[in-house]
């Protein structure tokens, strides 16, 4: 039951000998072929894979578990599931449905806990057996059997190894880009999301974590099914378990009426949690309880529910160092990075900079058409563009993009027409900011001057970081070093109002 993982860096890339008709992994990978998602299941991992993706992956060691019926009216029928949480009994909501009048409805579970697989029985009428042992938990081993009323069952763990080649293409799903990096991650996002593999992606701010979560479910078993994206940040701690599982009316105050979280919202699809790392701690050990059993209780409530999701998660905070400093449950850690994904900057990827402003120009234009007059960035403006670091990456890019075409009245984007922020960081001329020029009356006090000066500073900070963080207060609110009732605050000050969430 050992476990093997294999990561190699990019720069020492391994012998694509295996590769389909070509040397060349790129030209082998161009079509991408999909593995049958049956034949997927989660990787043996020792905690965690973790694939950064400055390195290349050129093999994922996944797991197979296999039910094999050797007795019972069910004899010679074989299952092979990559599921958290196999469910076996009579109902045909089970994986592994039973023709067996002597086992229950919902006889067993086996799940999935970090690297072994626990057996339990769901209060059966009939028990459940290991050789001569009737076992209401166990731990089960290699080739072993287990007795299901009259059914006779065996349980094999198997190990096939899957090779990960980057994708030549310049988008996967909704994420965009030819470089190195975006066709590794293109090539390891398309053999993750067919299994039932738990992820998280990490990367600096705005560089793509919800779209990578989005690729794996627009991509996976489970995609005619809901993706519900839930922020971890935007709810006070008081509120979060409510929100997570739901809860009865009348649990409490201002439970006017009976609510479903999101784990019932997402029966059957997929569940992003987004700031994953703002979880607070004392809620976890519920949330971990929900993911390893597959079963959650509304607040208030008596009676558990049966939940099937997968989630990916995100966070721009490593969760290993978050464990080290225990802020973050290690037990939760393993069972939901399975695989960790990190993303990129843009800074290191400029050469996708330019298909990305051609992107960002199509969607705009399309949704304005005062705009359509755009053609392209001038080479000056293009230059300084690439010469820029991007603290704020793809989702600053974005906004730049759409600040300097909708002051622009040329058909090209020039130099004059970039924020000027930008230009001042580059040391390029260019028009002074409105913020930059404070325009102060004559006879005007000294007092009354300062007052204006720090005001206007005051609401152009808070609109930088705000459209930094997009709009994410509780990000805000960390860099600035205020209370995020004080963020509220000075947003009702300046008349400052979050718009509609962009997707």
């Amino acid at each position: 039951m050992t476990g093997l993982t294999h990561v190699c860096s990019v720069n020492n890339m391994p012998n694509m000998s295996h590769s389909r008709n070509s040397d060349d992994p790129f030209k082998a990978s161009a079509t991408i072929n999909r593995m049958p998602v049956d034949g997927l299941v989660e990787p043996r991992v020792e905690g965690t894979v973790e694939v950064s993706l400055g390195k290349m992956t050129d093999m994922l060691h996944v797991e197979k578990c296999k039910l094999v019926v050797v007795e019972g009216e069910n004899q010679g029928q074989e299952l092979v599931l990559s599921k958290p949480i196999i469910r076996i009994g009579m109902n045909e909501n089970n994986d592994l449905i039973l023709d067996d009048n002597t086992a229950s409805r919902f006889h067993c579970e086996i799940r999935r806990i970090r690297d072994e697989y626990l057996l339990v029985d769901r209060e059966s009428t009939n028990g459940t057996y290991v050789g001569k042992l009737r076992v209401r938990e166990c731990f089960l081993y290699p080739n072993c059997e287990v007795l299901i009323g009259s059914t006779l069952i065996r349980f094999v763990p198997l190990v096939e190894e899957i090779p990960v080649y980057p994708i030549d293409n310049n988008r996967y799903g909704d994420i965009v880009g030819s470089s190195t990096r975006m066709r590794e991650i293109y090539g390891l996002i398309d053999k993750i999301a067919p299994s039932e593999l738990s992820a998280v992606v990490q990367g600096e701010t705005g560089t793509g974590k919800e779209l990578a979560a989005r690729a794996i479910h627009q991509f996976s078993r489970r995609s005619k099914g809901p993706l519900v994206i839930f922020d971890c940040s935007a709810f006070p701690e008081n509120l979060l378990e409510s929100e997570l599982f739901g809860h009865e009316k009348g649990s409490f105050s201002g439970a006017v009426r009976t609510h479903r979280g999101v784990f019932e919202r997402a029966e059957g699809g997929t569940i992003f949690f987004d700031e994953l790392g703002e979880m607070p701690l004392n809620l976890q050990p519920k949330f971990l309880r929900a993911l390893e059993s597959g079963e959650i209780r509304r607040v208030g409530g008596e009676r558990t529910i049966k939940t099937d999701v997968r989630v990916v998660a995100a966070t721009n905070r490593t969760l290993s160092q978050m464990v080290d400093e225990g802020t973050f449950r290690r037990d939760l850690f393993y069972r939901l990075a399975k695989v960790t994904l990190t993303l990129p900057p843009l800074r290191n990827r400029l050469e996708d900079l330019e298909p990305l402003i051609a992107h960002f120009l199509l969607i705009l234009k399309e949704r304005q058409s005062s705009l359509s007059h755009i053609r392209s960035f001038s080479d000056e403006a293009m230059s300084v563009l690439k010469s820029y670091d991007w603290p704020g990456n793809i989702r600053e890019l974005r906004n730049v993009v759409e600040r300097s075409i909708t002051f622009c009245e040329n058909s090209v984007v020039g130099l004059e027409d970039l924020p000027a922020d930008i230009s001042a960081r580059m040391g390029s001329p260019n028009r002074p900011s409105v913020s930059s020029v404070v325009q102060v009356d004559p006879g005007t006090g000294l007092k009354e001057a300062k007052e204006r000066m720090v005001a206007d500073f005051e609401r152009d900070y808070l609109v930088s970081l705000l459209d930094r963080h997009n709009m994410n207060i509780s990000r805000v609110a960390r860099e600035a070093g205020i209370d995020r009732r004080h963020v509220y605050r000075l947003m009702k000050k300046y008349e400052i109002h979050i718009p509609d969430r962009q997707i």
